[in-house]
């Protein structure tokens, strides 16, 4: 399971101390890993503007991370503390992996994709259809498309995570033509890894 934490920056906290707390690299339990941490870049996309992606052990974990926040251990913690102090995590959301694609390049520039499908439509369908997709751009590595367990996020419920090497590699990808296309996104962002991007 992949838990997204989206997250909008408090602009009365200084950037300083927004990008040194926003990392989460504070947190190190073995049983979760940060597999990605993008923020919007150029103002292009939806707000909120960052994503943490958490792959974790299914909705067990989610009961493990409830006791630990509720223990004297969690609640003694200064630096998850600060951090949530210093970021305003807005909403979050649980997701199957239906793909999951070469480990994303903290050098990338990331393009998201957000897209609905209707609860008649298998998760090996969404996939084949990315794979299918990716196969013809060769210049987008997909890192991750992922789906929401049930409702357990927010609209429009699913996602595409592409990286290209620029901008100039990013252009020819978005302008093709999805307007058939059953997964046509209803939005997108473009996105930095954590402490990278551009205001």
């Amino acid at each position: 399971m992949i838990y997204i934490e989206y997250v909008e920056r408090d602009r009365f906290m200084p950037l300083e101390i927004f990008r040194y707390l926003g990392n989460q690299a504070a947190w190190t339990a073995p049983e979760d890993e940060l597999v990605g941490s993008f923020g919007r870049t150029m103002r292009i996309g939806p707000m909120p503007s960052y994503l943490a992606f958490w792959k974790c052990d299914g909705m067990k974990r989610m009961d493990e991370w409830e006791t630990h926040f509720h223990s004297d251990a969690g609640i003694r913690d200064t630096h998850e503390l600060a951090t949530h102090r210093a970021i305003h995590l807005q909403k979050a959301g649980c997701y199957d992996e239906l793909l999951t694609g070469p480990k994303a390049d903290r050098e990338a520039l990331f393009y998201i994709e957000y897209f609905a499908t209707k609860a008649a439509v298998t998760d090996d369908q969404i996939a084949s259809h990315f794979r299918a997709r990716a196969k013809t751009h060769p210049a987008a590595a997909l890192n991750f498309v992922l789906r929401r367990i049930g409702r357990l996020g927010p609209d429009p419920g699913a996602m595409a995570v592409w990286s290209l090497t620029d901008y100039v590699a990013l252009e020819p990808f978005t302008r093709i033509d999805l307007d058939t296309d059953p997964f046509r996104p209803v939005d997108v962002g473009v996105y930095r890894w954590f402490g990278k991007e551009i205001l």
